[in-house]
C-alpha cells in the first residue's frame, strides 16, 4: 500500500451488484490477476477511450454545466474541461 502511495496512486472505492461482482471475479481468475488489477485496466481503457467517454457524457448529460472534450494529443487523449453552451449558470 505505502508503495502504491509513494507511486502516486490514488484510491477510488467502488460497489457491485452480485451478478456484476461474479462477472469480474470470473474475468479476473480467468486472467490470472485480482478484481482490482482488471478492475484498474477497465478504468484505463475507459478513460482513453474517446467514444467511451463521449457515451457516458451523453448518457449523464442533464447532470451538470460542464463537459469535457477528448482530445488526442501526442497520442494520448488528453480530457479538456469545458462548460457547456446554452446552459444557464446557476448561482451559487
Amino acid at each position: 500500500m505505502v508503495e502504491m502511495e509513494e507511486k502516486g496512486y490514488k484510491r477510488v472505492s467502488s460497489r457491485y451488484e452480485e451478478v456484476e461482482y461474479i462477472k469480474l471475479k470470473r474475468l479476473s481468475t480467468a486472467c490470472g490477476i485480482t478484481p482490482t488489477t482488471l478492475q484498474t485496466f477497465f478504468t484505463r481503457l475507459c478513460m482513453n477511450n474517446e467514444t467511451i467517454l463521449n457515451f457516458t457524457q451523453q448518457h449523464f448529460d442533464d447532470s451538470s454545466l460542464f463537459r469535457v472534450i477528448p482530445s488526442k494529443i501526442d497520442g494520448k487523449v488528453e480530457l479538456i474541461f469545458a462548460e457547456k453552451p446554452n446552459k444557464k449558470k446557476r448561482r451559487v
